[in-house]
Parts: structure tokens; sequence; C-alpha cells
């Protein structure tokens, strides 16, 4: 975790310092996707930091698209703490989305997000992909790009996701993709920039577990 909060540091402070030379015909969206793709927890931040204990599952759908590559993320807070850690919650994520990865070039990457028409009833698909039909995909919630900066690391600062969550209007989201994990910190705003839901002072830190 230390290895992805330095990493993080780095990004968001200067976020070309680790700049490489493109490799000749590198796949930008499948190495993206790659990172995303996997078992996430927040388990060690949890134990050090006092933090809420998170899980994050996404898997690829849908793969005979050839509109970019298509994803489904589930992520559920299983407890306040790794001891109130209660594994029947999980069946209750506090969100689901699909997400859409479209390569810019071999550096850039468009993310898109979608809402499911009917999510209640995929709950549990990152372990049976297959049941998420075409027909679930539903309106944009955010779309905003996702910048390579070195090779398996990738970040993304979206200020401009309206949000209707709690008399938000507005979502601010940050994050940070690498080999271990990702760092994730989403907050909602009112119309006067006051904050009005997410974490004060940073975000969640994921690392993979598988």
């Amino acid at each position: 975790m230390r290895m992805l909060i330095a990493a993080l540091a780095l990004c968001l402070a200067a976020p070309m310092a680790l700049a490489q030379e493109d490799e000749p015909g590198f796949p930008g969206a499948n190495e993206l996707a790659g990172l995303l793709i996997g078992s996430f927890s927040t388990l060690e931040q949890s134990r050090i930091e006092g933090w809420g204990y998170v899980e994050s599952e996404t898997v690829r759908i849908w793969p005979h698209r050839e509109d970019g590559i298509w994803l489904y993320q589930e992520n559920a807070f299983l407890g306040s703490s790794p001891e109130d850690f209660d594994p029947a919650i999980k069946q209750r994520p506090y969100f689901q989305r699909i997400i859409r990865i479209w390569e810019l070039n071999n550096r850039l990457v468009l993310r898109t997000i979608y809402t499911l028409n009917d999510p209640a009833s995929v709950v549990g698909a990152y372990a049976e992909p297959e049941r998420i039909a075409e027909d679930q995909l539903g309106a944009v919630s955010c779309s905003g790009e996702v910048h390579r900066i070195a090779h398996g690391y990738w970040q993304s600062n979206f200020d401009t996701c309206p949000s209707g969550l709690r008399g938000a209007v507005r979502t601010v989201s940050r994050s940070i993709h690498t080999p271990q994990g990702h760092a994730n910190w989403d907050r909602g705003f009112d119309a006067e920039g006051t904050l009005i839901w997410g974490p004060a002072r940073g975000g969640y830190v994921f690392d993979r577990v598988n």
C-alpha cells in the first residue's frame, strides 16, 4: 500500500514527471482494463487508518463488442472496521456500474460510466459476468479521460460529473491505477462548492487481492 500511496502523491503533484516515450503498438485500453479488472480491498488501510472496510470487484463483460472494452464494477461497504466485517453485506453493494474503455491513443483513454437499468437483478454478477445482458446498459453518469503517466500507471481527474446524491450537484473524482491496486477519492459538492459527501481528508486505497 505504501508504494501505491507514493505513486498517488507523485501523480497528483507532478503528473508528467513519470512520462515515458510511447511504445510502438502499445494497447493503452488493454493495459488500463487489466489494471481495473480484479478483486480489491481496503482492509490494510482500514486497519492502519481506521477507515471503513470496502471490497471492490471488476470483471469484463461483452467481449464480443468492438466499440471498446466493457466492464462491470460492484463495491460493497463491509463494516466500519475489519472487526465489524459482515460478509452478508457483500450482497448489498453500495454501487454497481458499467464502464466503457475507449482508446484515444496509447497514452490516453476515455472512460465512460453508465448506470444499470435493473442493478438489483445482477448483484454478485462479478462471479458470473454472463448474467449481465446488454439491455442492462443505462444512462451515462460520467465520462472523462484517463492518462497513462508511466508503464502500468494511469491517473484521472474528473471535475464536472453531475450528482444528485444527498443534495450534491457535482462529483469530483481523483484516481490512480497501478499494478498493486488503486486509490480513489470521490466527493460530492453543492452549487456553492460545499462538501456534501465523501471523505474530506483523502481517498480510499484499494489493494489488489487477485
